[in-house]
Parts: C-alpha cells; sequence; structure tokens
C-alpha cells in the first residue's frame, strides 16, 4: 500500500511552508510518531510527525523547497520493494490539517511521477540578521555551524564564530589601560566592499515579513486610529522591582513582567479597551489574554500570555520566558501566537522615548512603552530626579472613543506610578 505524505496546514494563517529538514533518506525505514520532517511556517520551525509507519520510497521536494499546504510531498509504502504507484499524481491533493503531516492511501494503478531531487550537497540554512552580520564581517558562511537542533545558523553562531576567532592582543596593547574591552558585537564593521555591477540586495516579502505586510497594511487602511501619550511617574515600580529581584536568587524579573501584570488588572476594569472586532460585533471579553511584541531574527511576532488577569508576578515570569524562548528558536506553537485581546509593545530597551504603536487586528488597542529613564520632575511640590516612562495607547476609534480610552490610559499610569495597589 501507498500513502501519501501531505503538508498540513499548521495555522490559521498557513498557505505554504519550506521544507528545512527531512530527518529520513529515501528506502529509510519510518515508524509511525516518529519525526519525519521539519518545516518553516510564516510564525515557527515545527517537526511533523509521521502518522504510519513504512519505508520512504520518494521523496518530491528536497530540503528548502516551499510547498503548499495540501500538497503531496513525499510516497511511503508498507514494504521495502513494492511498485511505486499510484492511482493519480498526488501532488495536486489538496488539504491537510492539523499538527501532524496528513496522509492518504491509494491503490496502485498509474506509474509514480517522477520527481528529480537534488543532488546531495551541504546546504546552508542561515537567518536574515546571521547572514547581515557575516557580510559585515566579511564571514564565510560555509565555516559557520549551526548550535540550533534544527541546522539554521542564527545570529549568535555568528558572534561565537568572530569572538573565537578575535585576535590576542600584544603585550603592549594589553599594558595600556583600558577601562573594558568592547563586546565584538559593538565593534565598528568595515565598510562593504564595492560591488562592480551595482545590484541591489533583494528581500523577499516572504514569510513573517509577508503576514506582518499584509497585516500592518490592513490596520492602517481599515482602522481608524488614535494614539494618546501621556508619561508616568516609574520610581516606586524601579524601586519595587528592585525590592523583590533582592529577594530572589535565580530570578531576575523584567519591566515588562511588571507592565504584563499591571495591564491585566487594569483591562478587567474596562472591558471596553479588552475587546475584539468580529463579524457580529465587538466581543468585550471576560479574561486577558496579553500579547507581548518580541522582535526576533525572523521578525515581528507576538506570543500570548493566555489568562494573564489570573496569573501571579512569577507565573507571569516563566511564560514569557518559556515563550520568548520558543520565539528566539523559532520553536514556538502556533497556539502561542494567537488569541490575543490586547498586545503590549516595549520599546525601551532600544532607549525609545515615544512611538505610535499599530493596533494588531482583531484587536481593538495596543499599548506602547518607551525606556524609563531619570528626568527632572515635580515630586511634592519640588524639582527631583524621577524614573519617568512614556506611555503610548494607540486605540480603534471605531469601537472606542477618545474620552473612555484616556480614562483607561489614566488609570494605567496611576498603577505604574503606585503598583502598590495591586501588587502590595
Amino acid at each position: 500500500m501507498i500513502t501519501s505524505i501531505i503538508l498540513p496546514q499548521l495555522g490559521d494563517t498557513m498557505n505554504e511552508g519550506t521544507i528545512t529538514r527531512w530527518f529520513k533518506r529515501e528506502g529509510d525505514a519510518v515508524k509511525k510518531g516518529e519525526p519525519l520532517f521539519e518545516v518553516l511556517t510564516d510564525k515557527a520551525n515545527i517537526e511533523v510527525e509521521a502518522t504510519v509507519s513504512g519505508y520512504l520510497r520518494r521523496v518530491l521536494y528536497p530540503e528548502n523547497a516551499s510547498v503548499p499546504t495540501g500538497h503531496t510531498i513525499a510516497y511511503l509504502t508498507t514494504t521495502a520493494d513494492e511498485p511505486l504507484t499510484v492511482e493519480k499524481n498526488e501532488a495536486e491533493t489538496k488539504g491537510g490539517s492539523g499538527a501532524k503531516a496528513a496522509t492518504e492511501t491509494t491503490t496502485p494503478d498509474a506509474p509514480l511521477p517522477v520527481v528529480q531531487a537534488e543532488p546531495p550537497r551541504k546546504r546552508q540554512f542561515i537567518s536574515p540578521r546571521a547572514r547581515r552580520l557575516a557580510q559585515e564581517f566579511g564571514v564565510d558562511v560555509t565555516q559557520l555551524t549551526a548550535s540550533s537542533k534544527s541546522g539554521r545558523i542564527m545570529e549568535a553562531d555568528v558572534r561565537n564564530f568572530l569572538a573565537a576567532r578575535a585576535p590576542a592582543p600584544t603585550p603592549i596593547a594589553a599594558a595600556m589601560p583600558v577601562a573594558a574591552p568592547l563586546p565584538i558585537a559593538e565593534a565598528i564593521p568595515p565598510a562593504p566592499a564595492p560591488t562592480t555591477n551595482g545590484a541591489d540586495t533583494v528581500v523577499p516579502v516572504a514569510g513573517v515579513r509577508k503576514i506582518i505586510f499584509d497585516r500592518m497594511g490592513a490596520s492602517a487602511r481599515e482602522i481608524a486610529r488614535v494614539t494618546l501619550t501621556t508619561e508616568a511617574d516609574a520610581t516606586r515600580l524601579v524601586e519595587l522591582r528592585e525590592e523583590i529581584n533582592a529577594q530572589q536568587s535565580d530570578t531576575r524579573f523584567s519591566f515588562t513582567d511588571f507592565l504584563v501584570l499591571l495591564t491585566a488588572r487594569a483591562l478587567l476594569q474596562y472591558p471596553y479597551m479588552n475587546a475584539t472586532l468580529r463579524d457580529d460585533g465587538v466581543h468585550q471579553h471576560s479574561f486577558v489574554n496579553m500579547g507581548v511584541a518580541a522582535d526576533t531574527e525572523r521578525g515581528l511576532l507576538v506570543p500570548v500570555v493566555r489568562d494573564a488577569h489570573r496569573k501571579s508576578l512569577g507565573e507571569i515570569y516563566a511564560e514569557l520566558r518559556r515563550l520568548s524562548e520558543g520565539a528566539r528558536t523559532g520553536k514556538i506553537s502556533p497556539d502561542d501566537l494567537r488569541g490575543a485581546t490586547f498586545t503590549i509593545t516595549n520599546l525601551g530597551q532600544y532607549e525609545i522615548d515615544g512611538f505610535t504603536p499599530i493596533v494588531n487586528q482583531p484587536e481593538t488597542a495596543i499599548l506602547g512603552v518607551g525606556r524609563i529613564a531619570q528626568k527632572p520632575a515635580a515630586y511634592q511640590g519640588q524639582l527631583a530626579l524621577r524614573w519617568m516612562v512614556s506611555l503610548s495607547l494607540s486605540f480603534d476609534h471605531r469601537i472606542v472613543d477618545g474620552a473612555p480610552a484616556a480614562r483607561f490610559l489614566q488609570h494605567m499610569k496611576r498603577l505604574v506610578t503606585s503598583p502598590g495597589l495591586v501588587l502590595v
């Protein structure tokens, strides 16, 4: 019996995937439940298991090939030597869903379509950031070794390579008084080599970038976006974070951890901000699924902390670390990237004071957080140096009016200024 291996749809927005790795070669025995291939979706690298046992007899799409969902990518047979004939060209098969590879069994009838696989050779899978860094420092990517299980070279691999090849200082240089050596990441890159043909570097609008391209464009066209900005005194939040972290032995809470908790609690009192627009109207939710924008090598991802309103600070910390690791390695589940009811985006680490975030449809609003920096401010009738932070609330004016949105932002300012109202 012949079984068709069909590329499944692994997410609501997935219409194609890139096969990054085959764990078996043609002729190998395959056991049900073991990883058969890895596919790069628009959001993550996902290992797909075999749903039947048999022998991998024909691979129709080699590694690094992009395939529409629902298409046959390989054939399994029950025995190692049965004739490779099928009822029809399974490469035209449509359908397939779920987290495992879809299969379809057929009976021999017509000759199997012959698809030539690429000749064996070493392929380099490298992230865009890693490629740019390698080009800046003149690194031959074939010399790089991937540390990830997927075999994809990431930015950290390039930095490790650069650090390993950095020359040791000469005795004279070592004797010179230096405050601290600059990390290799901060070194000034060499000027790019001049090109002879003046060709541009073309970056395809595909994968995560295509999703961002479509969604942000739709948000800008369809939403009546308004952004409100205020500045909050975060001195007590800074002090409270330091006090709590001083009591921990292996946990260092970030400001984002605190902001997720504060915002989730605030949204329970302002349900019109914790809403999504559906075909039948505006759904105001009794739960808070907090999206947290994350910058990754593959582009912007928004992992979701589910039921954030019920979680403690420690639970939020653990969940954000799990989601962050999955987003960084590309192993995050599609379920972890959908269902948000509100989103936070924090650009403080990049020394950004304020900005106008774009609402992530179908959500109603998004909160932008700038850096927390010391500034002269009025405090108890005097001028004092305080930790200040800018909060920017973008919202869909079709759903929420300006005054109600302002009241929510005012409440957020109050919680940031006096976090003990929630945390103590």
